[in-house]
């Protein structure tokens, strides 16, 4: 794990100082990745922006909401002002349709983090229709298992992102890690990022 971590700190140390746009993932394995960055700031570029694959549609102050829990690190550096913030206020679909009108003018995002939880989803999307939204629009608002809703981006916002990390740890994911090499298309994250040119996984797991 250690070594993971440090790999992934060592890239966002390397990103964060140039202009660009970067997506981060919430999750367990990312807030410590976050908070090693909150321990030791870096320079961030005044052109970086910032922004999560996915946010609950919870208050702001709530301990699930994924900007909340992002807090410490944009503020030990500085760059709260580059963050791009579902507006969770809103009702879900204008909170959906907001976020994309922030989103649409970028051509490009150099790197994104994502997870996968052990039902096989990511980004916030849990259903083969979800996965499959490889054109159109760029957000969508659902309705998750656990009973809220949630905005997030689409695959078809995954063809601007150059570079995508599924940064996926823990002894709980080896199953359904094993499912998205050797079954793709029975998952949603493997669905959803099946033609993408650049994926690669990045795990503390040893698989076959």
């Amino acid at each position: 794990m250690e070594a993971l971590l440090s790999s992934a700190e060592g890239l966002l140390r390397s990103i964060l100082p140039a202009s660009g746009n970067l997506m981060l993932s919430g999750g367990s394995t990312p807030y410590v990745l976050y908070n090693r960055l909150a321990a030791r700031p870096c320079p961030v570029h005044t052109d970086r922006r910032l922004f999560l694959s996915d946010e609950r549609m919870v208050p702001l102050r709530s301990d699930h909401n994924n900007a909340h829990n992002l807090e410490p690190m944009l503020e030990a550096l500085d760059c709260a002002d580059r963050f791009i913030r579902v507006d969770t206020s809103l009702p879900a679909q204008e909170a959906a349709e907001k976020f994309e009108t922030c989103l649409q003018p970028m051509k490009a995002v150099d790197v994104g983090f994502l997870g996968m939880g052990t039902d096989g989803h990511t980004a916030g999307f849990f259903t083969r229709e979800q996965a499959q939204m490889k054109s159109g629009a760029l957000t969508l608002c659902t309705h998750r298992p656990d009973g809220m809703q949630g905005v997030s981006v689409t695959p078809a916002f995954f063809q601007k992102v150059r570079k995508i990390i599924l940064l996926v740890t823990g002894e709980s994911k080896r199953a359904i890690i094993n499912t998205l090499l050797n079954e793709p298309d029975s998952i949603p994250a493997g669905i959803a990022l099946s033609d993408h040119p650049n994926v690669e996984l990045w795990t503390d797991i040893r698989v076959s």
